[in-house]
């Protein structure tokens, strides 16, 4: 018999006034709380109290860079507080920000989803929303704007 597990919904990020469009993780991983706070939608919303959970596992997977290993703990309640969805945005971003840079002297199996300068870039990455893909598990829905 399989296990049933539960899997929780997205969440969402979006810029205040906007839906389903994600926010730049380049803006995330480099703005205050505060600041972050003012430009995104339900940003003070503890979005990962309901799971029970004190961490979950956030992984990547990137296409072409499937053999760079990526999976961080990400603590959800720091200070005994629940994350908020602004807190959770800047926490991903930076986790991307260091895979991006981490793969800089890897190979890329797919050459159109190469993370170089020459092709996506860190600051090219949306962060749409956050997907629990299994038990504790979470991915991110990234959007890639080459404009």
């Amino acid at each position: 018999m399989g296990q049933n597990v539960r899997r929780h919904a997205p969440i969402q990020f979006d810029h205040t006034g906007y839906n389903s469009q994600g926010v730049q993780m380049r803006e995330l991983s480099a703005r205050s709380e505060a600041a972050i706070a003012a430009m995104i939608q339900g940003a003070e919303d503890a979005v990962l109290a309901h799971t029970g959970r004190e961490r979950i596992t956030f992984r990547i997977i990137w296409p072409g860079y499937e053999h760079v290993e990526c999976c961080d703990q990400v603590v959800i309640n720091p200070g005994g507080r629940p994350i908020t969805r602004a807190q959770l945005g800047k926490v991903i971003a930076q986790i991307f920000a260091r895979f991006v840079e981490k793969t800089r002297n890897e190979p890329c199996r797919s050459p159109e989803w190469n993370l170089t300068s020459s092709g996506i870039r860190f600051e090219h990455l949306m962060l749409v929303a956050l997907v629990n893909v299994w038990d504790g598990v979470w991915q991110a829905d990234v959007a890639v704007d080459l404009c």
